[in-house]
């Protein structure tokens, strides 16, 4: 009986055992298979385990063409899902209320209501001040802004103010402020002191002294003239079509023929595909049933903002935007440098001149020629640190008809805002609303007064990047506020002759979801979808079902160019008005998107090989031998090729750690050190470095028998860099590699200084503690 049972317990175990070896192979069996080997058993471990991960995945991807191939990803995978944490919703001060109003556009009237319940009826006088532009900033005039004197609100409101867009009102509970002996006389009172026999004492006259309200408003009025129905209904230009086309009938010509249509362009930064379909359901649900239009695979051609913008408005790469401007001493600046003799290690300074890049002004912007036509146009980016404005150069001479740059930079000085050094501020409010709000209230009226009629047409810009840049999570708190900025719009008939353009720029750049492979991706597929009048499906049905079929192409910023100047033909060319018929050709690599876009890969679409997303890339163990020697290869190419001339300036990095990495099979041919490889893998490395914490993610190709590797010289970072790179500002290209020493000495100096205080606190107690036991 007990010899039963030792065999009875002996059969179970082996059973167990069986099991157990079984499924560790099931689990397991792809990490055995690229088990650290010698570097040409690794490849051939690699190629089986691509080999299989295609067979296996071979439906995953949004396109089955041979050309281009992207995975197709569930916005909530669990490996982005774990990352994102999405918090309340900021509530902004409910107590404050605008104690003043704009009223028929371009009035300001003193709310009485407001004066008594929130502020005890203690206001004495209210002024405005009209804000501009500086035009006496010698380099960039978007750096700053300039008000003029204020001028007194008389009876409670104003007239109608007709010479400017934007004014800043305040409100004072003391007459000492603008006044003198009770007469107003603004910035021309003379100096006051208090004369009493015990005391002088001077009265402050700075903007604060008694102030209680202050608030930046918009006004609105129409700048240009109705569109003339007469030049619209014209005769055909002297075009190629035009001795094809019939004269138009006189019923054609009139009432029967749509006017020209606006653009109304609303941009959210760092925004993707998968975001928009995260944190914005409501808002694509709603906008889908209006008839939307999403490109699934649209791509980024650049790193950022300005290198997807400029494309998109200007037709251009943005690096053009970049050449020094050595014509004009305006743009002439002196810098002293840190250097080390290399014989003496000693340090030394030298004077060196900087040409900085001029203004856009010279730059085919393409909302200027929109403008020609008599359309009303308009620019809005909110932050103060923006891609247009100071980042970058900023306009000399206003480039659109209502230009917010000096809106915003005077709204962030005024006391509704809640005061932060810089941008994403965690109390994200102005008086009483969320930021976002300035920027669809603004939209929403600006439309109100031109699209009440059809004879204003607009084109024109609103970027948002408050509630998207820099927290990911901030885009689920507006879903509810854009659908319903939406509904509005369509309810009130102001997008009935309008293409909507509702997109991202780019995809997240910094948050946790980047450091993974979804978020690789993501970074390059911007959300981008239109939606257009209902006239267009009957009057171009076959340029709509190409719209259709679009949507599942690889689509690049090159191409929404293109569609905007296919747009723009047609408003130039009333008389055929129809996109497949104007005399529109590609001056870019894009194609319209109102034209057939063939299967295509990233280089005959102009998406550079560092942004494209065509891959079918398969994750690797970081523990292989291949992927380290890949990486220091990347490390040695910052320290040795792209910091080989400011290695005074900046400390060598190294390798802290393997974040994940990727392979691909191709067949690349390329020329390296005069001999030509064909490279039959590519690879896709995120490493982080010491001592700066840089994260980079690289690609590199690699020929598996010659065992050459390639380095692409575009290594991305993909987390902020702030101040470190502060000692090598003017090199553009290198701040997100370089690590100053100077920054690195000074932390050590603080951190020494810390440590000391911390020391002499202790050293401190433990003598008074002694004292108290003796």
């Amino acid at each position: 009986m007990l010899l039963f049972r030792i065999r009875k317990h002996y059969h179970l175990l082996y059973v167990l055992v069986t099991l157990n070896i079984i499924f560790f192979l099931i689990v397991y069996h792809r990490l055995i298979l690229i088990k650290p080997v010698p570097f040409s058993s690794v490849d051939l471990s690699i190629q089986s385990f691509i080999q299989n991960s295609y067979n296996e995945q071979n439906d995953q991807y949004l396109s089955s063409s041979s050309r281009c191939y992207i995975p197709r990803f569930d916005p909530w995978d669990s490996t982005v899902a774990k990352s994102i944490h999405i918090k309340s919703v900021y509530r902004c001060p409910t107590n404050k209320q605008n104690l003043i109003n704009v009223i028929n556009n371009t009035q300001l009237y003193i709310n009485q209501t407001v004066n008594q319940t929130s502020f005890s009826n203690s206001i004495t006088h209210c002024v405005y001040l009209k804000i501009g532009r500086n035009p006496e900033e010698k380099y960039f005039r978007d750096w700053s802004y300039t008000l003029s004197d204020p001028i007194l609100i008389v009876n409670g409101q104003t007239e109608a103010i007709v010479d400017t867009d934007f004014v800043v009102a305040r409100c004072y509970n003391d007459t000492t402020k603008y006044f003198n002996q009770g007469t107003f006389c603004g910035y021309k009172c003379p100096s006051k002191a208090e004369t009493n026999s015990s005391s002088k004492k001077s009265i402050s006259l700075n903007k604060y002294s008694g102030l209680l309200y202050e608030y930046v408003h918009p006004l609105f009025r129409l700048k240009k003239p109705p569109l003339s129905r007469s030049q619209w209904h014209s005769k055909p230009e002297n075009t190629w079509l035009s001795n094809l086309l019939p004269s138009p009938s006189p019923s054609s010509s009139s009432s029967n023929r749509s006017p020209p249509p606006s653009v109304v362009m609303v941009i959210l930064d760092a925004v993707s595909d998968l975001q928009a379909r995260r944190a914005l359901p409501q808002t694509l649900s709603y906008l889908r049933s209006q008839g939307l239009y999403v490109f699934q695979r649209h791509t980024i051609v650049g790193d950022g903002t300005f290198a997807n913008i400029v494309p998109m408005l200007f037709g251009q790469k943005a690096t053009s935007f970049q050449n020094p401007n050595t014509n004009d001493s305006r743009y002439e600046f002196i810098r002293t440098e840190t250097r080390v003799d290399s014989k003496t290690k000693k340090r030394y300074q030298v004077k060196k001149i900087i040409h900085y890049p001029g203004p856009f002004d010279n730059y085919p912007f393409i909302v200027k020629n929109f403008s020609r036509l008599n359309y009303t146009t308009y620019f809005s980016e909110e932050w103060r640190d923006s891609a247009f404005y100071n980042l970058k150069n900023g306009f000399r001479q206003v480039p659109t008809d209502y230009y917010l740059r000096p809106y915003w930079l005077a709204l962030y000085e005024t006391m509704s805002y809640s005061r932060y050094p810089g941008n994403s501020n965690p109390r994200p409010c102005y008086l009483n609303k969320l930021l976002h709000h300035l920027s669809l209230n603004w939209l929403e009226q600006f439309l109100s007064i031109h699209h009440k009629t059809l004879d204003y047409p607009t084109f024109g810009i609103m970027k948002m990047n408050e509630m998207s840049h820099d927290y990911l999570e901030r885009l689920f708190w507006i879903d509810y506020d854009l659908k319903s900025f939406f509904e509005n719009l369509v309810q009130k008939n102001l997008l009935n002759n309008t293409i909507l353009i509702f997109c991202g720029d780019h995809g997240h750049r910094q948050h946790r979801i980047r450091l993974t492979r979804i978020g690789g991706f993501e970074v390059k597929l911007p959300f981008y979808s239109m939606l257009f009048p209902k006239s267009f499906d009957k009057q171009f049905p076959q340029a709509m079902k190409n719209l259709r079929d679009n949507e599942k192409m690889l689509t690049s910023w090159w191409d929404v160019y293109e569609t905007l100047a296919n747009i723009l033909k047609m408003v130039e060319q009333p008389s055929i008005f129809d996109p497949l018929l104007v005399d529109w050709k590609p001056t870019t690599s894009g194609i319209s998107l109102f034209h057939p876009i063939p299967e295509r890969n990233c280089s005959a679409a102009g998406i550079p090989e560092k942004y494209c997303p065509c891959s079918r890339s398969t994750p690797l163990d970081t523990a292989l031998p291949v992927i380290k020697e890949l990486t220091l290869a990347s490390i040695n190419h910052i320290n040795n090729v792209k910091l080989k001339l400011h290695a005074h300036l900046c400390l060598p990095l190294e390798l802290k750690t393997i974040i994940r990495a990727e392979v691909e099979k191709v067949s690349i041919t390329k020329k390296v050190d005069n001999q030509t490889t064909n490279f039959t893998h590519s690879y896709t490395v995120l490493f982080e470095v010491s001592p700066s914490g840089g994260i980079f993610e690289t690609r590199l190709l690699h020929h598996e028998k010659t065992e050459k590797i390639e380095v692409n010289s575009d290594i991305l970072r993909i987390n902020l860099y702030g101040e470190t790179s502060a000692c090598i500002q003017d090199k553009y290209e290198l701040r997100s590699f370089c690590y100053c020493i100077s920054y690195h000495q000074k932390l050590k100096g603080e951190l020494s200084t810390a440590l000391m205080t911390q020391s002499t606190s202790n050293i401190t107690i433990l003598n008074s503690t002694i004292t108290i036991k003796n």
